[in-house]
């Protein structure tokens, strides 16, 4: 009897001995990726456990910054697709374990040994003022042999992926360049081991949609007021690049910003150049410039009209201009303005829009009117045509400009104030004289004032007194200004014949 239970207890710790205790090797992962891009799901691959007795694997997931088992695998599987993950709003972290036929499981992946997957985000950038789109991503992370490279997929408009470019694997951001407006560009990041395992990233998708710039600035006019300059421009009201410049110059080709500013929505800037002197044309554009100061958009070119005259010996002034430049509309009419005694009216219209050169007649002043002054001045004003693509009419005005004519002074020697209202008041026909400093005097035989006036437009009526004066010789004295302040002196003698 003793020695049957000698062999039990034998047999009993035989078995005991016998029995697996031991835990499988922690099995190595060899990569996660992104399974499926239009989920976000994952597939996790590891190498085969090179314990004989392992029946199965745990995935462990990190949720919350806790790592939870997500799955059971059971052996020879060495993958696994995560259904649940979330690979397309970040990177999603593994490690795994391995389990015996008796429930022996092995420690998980060391802690900094997990895999991840690669997460690909875009933004929209700027290279001196070019649009990029900049991509950044995770490192893959813990592969033995390390990263290789990435290689970078685009899709254009959501056509098939091609080959963008490779970057070396310590880097993990990229410029896609030379990209276009109203595009949509998606893209896969793809890590290459230097074993050439493989993981690819989520696919990220990125429209462009530029900063609207300015599609048309309209220059429309620059017109002369108060002896300045005065210019206008319709703007782009749907750009979002708003910054302007107005620039100047003298020549049409060398120009020179003379003020700037930064608004959006507005559709007309109105601008009064003070630093001008009128006689002269100056030109003008406004430009659209990004955050590197490159021209987007400029204007067509505004330059004011310059109208100058002189007179002839021949009862004629003489006036000429430029034409407008440039209204996209081209012109349309151009009128042409005098000015006497501050008294303005228009004497040329509509003619020839190519015309730069007009005369104007003064015989019909002289034979109409006693007096007329001797200054002259003109402008111009030119209106654009209705064809401006803006819906924009300009109108133009020039400088003014003044001539004066030589003064013409006819004293008769004769007249007879008999009541028949024919040479019955004696005065100076005079025209193109000034008003000041004028006078007119009449003396008698004996030297004796019998008439006087400053009026340029009065004469002497033949009376001494409230009573006609006698037959005979009178003596006048005449003095006039000339324009150009000339103080002229003439005196003679007249008859003054009463029947």
């Amino acid at each position: 009897m003793r020695f049957f239970f000698l062999n039990i207890l034998i047999l009993f710790f035989l078995e005991a001995f016998s029995q697996d205790i031991w835990p499988p090797d922690v099995p190595l992962i060899d990569s996660v990726s992104v399974y499926d891009v239009n989920t976000g799901s994952v597939i996790i691959s590891w190498r085969p456990c090179d314990s004989a007795d392992v029946a199965g694997y745990k995935i462990y997931r990190s949720i919350n910054a806790l790592w939870q088992e997500i799955a059971n695998v059971s052996a020879p599987n060495t993958s696994y697709i995560d259904m649940t993950a979330a690979a397309n709003f970040h990177p999603e972290l593994y490690r795994i374990a391995a389990y015996d036929e008796v429930g022996n499981l092995s420690p998980m992946t060391p802690e900094n040994k997990y895999h991840n997957t690669i997460y690909v985000f875009p933004y929209l950038d700027s290279i001196q003022c070019h649009f990029v789109i900049r991509l950044s991503w995770n490192k893959y992370l813990n592969w033995e042999e390390n990263v290789k490279e990435y290689r970078i997929y685009v899709s254009e408009n959501f056509g098939p992926f091609t080959l963008l470019d490779v970057v070396n694997g310590n880097v993990n951001q990229y410029y896609h360049q030379n990209i276009k407006d109203k595009t949509s560009y998606c893209y896969i990041i793809r890590a290459i081991s230097n074993n050439y395992r493989t993981s690819s990233s989520n696919k990220t998708c990125y429209f462009t949609d530029f900063p609207n710039v300015p599609t048309f600035i309209n220059a429309d006019y620059a017109t002369v007021e108060d002896n300045k300059i005065v210019l206008s421009f319709t703007l782009d009201t749907l750009a979002s690049i708003c910054r302007y410049e107005l620039r100047k110059s003298t020549d049409g080709i060398n120009f020179q910003t003379i003020t700037r500013f930064n608004k959006c929505n507005i559709k007309k800037f109105v601008y009064t150049d003070n630093d001008v002197n009128t006689k002269n044309r100056y030109y003008y554009k406004l430009v659209a410039l990004d955050l590197c100061d490159q021209i987007r958009c400029s204007s067509n070119i505004a330059s004011n009209i310059v109208i100058n005259t002189w007179s002839n010996e021949e009862l004629q002034n003489i006036i000429s201009w430029n034409r407008y430049y440039n209204w996209l509309g081209n012109i349309d009419s151009i009128y042409l303005y005098r000015i006497i005694d501050n008294d303005t009216s228009l004497i040329f219209s509509s003619f020839d829009t190519f015309d730069t050169l007009k005369y104007d007649n003064l015989s019909n002043l002289v034979l109409n009117n006693n007096y007329i002054p001797n200054k002259f001045c003109y402008f111009v004003k030119q209106v654009e045509q209705s064809a401006n693509p803006h819906g924009v009419k300009g109108i133009s005005k020039s400088n003014i400009s003044c001539t004066y004519q030589i003064p013409r002074v006819f004293i008769p020697n004769t007249f007879t104030p008999d009541g028949d209202n024919l040479n019955s008041t004696f005065k100076p026909s005079m025209v193109f004289v000034e008003k000041e400093d004028y006078c007119f005097k009449i003396f008698d035989r004996w030297g004796f004032l019998v008439f006087e006036t400053n009026d340029i437009t009065q004469g002497w009526n033949g009376k001494c007194g409230n009573s006609p004066c006698e037959t005979g010789l009178y003596v006048y004295y005449l003095k006039y200004k000339t324009f150009d302040g000339t103080i002229n002196e003439r005196s003679g003698h007249l008859y003054l014949y009463i029947p």
